[in-house]
């Protein structure tokens, strides 16, 4: 989901900066560019939102990896020989 919301928030910067491509004109409809700025900040506060979010769970996992665990035991079996008797 972060990826699309990432695309859409390039893609509305695309259409901003570039209206003539998207045969509007050198600059688009003042209501029209109010309109795609709000949309875009919408998504930027969603993106930080979501990154934020994301950096709380690497820090949770991060701490998480820094608690000790208990050492991995096995029971083996063997036996001594003496050679030479």
């Amino acid at each position: 989901m972060n990826n699309r919301i990432k695309d859409v928030y390039l893609g509305l910067g695309h259409v901003l900066n570039n209206p003539k491509v998207f045969g509007l004109g050198e600059r688009a409809p003042k209501i029209l560019e109010e309109a795609l700025s709000r949309m875009q900040q919408e998504l930027f506060e969603e993106l930080k939102e979501q990154l934020h979010e994301d950096d709380s769970l690497s820090l949770e996992l991060s701490q998480d990896a820094d608690c000790s665990r208990a050492p991995f035991v096995t029971s083996t079996s063997f036996t001594l020989k003496r050679e030479g008797n």
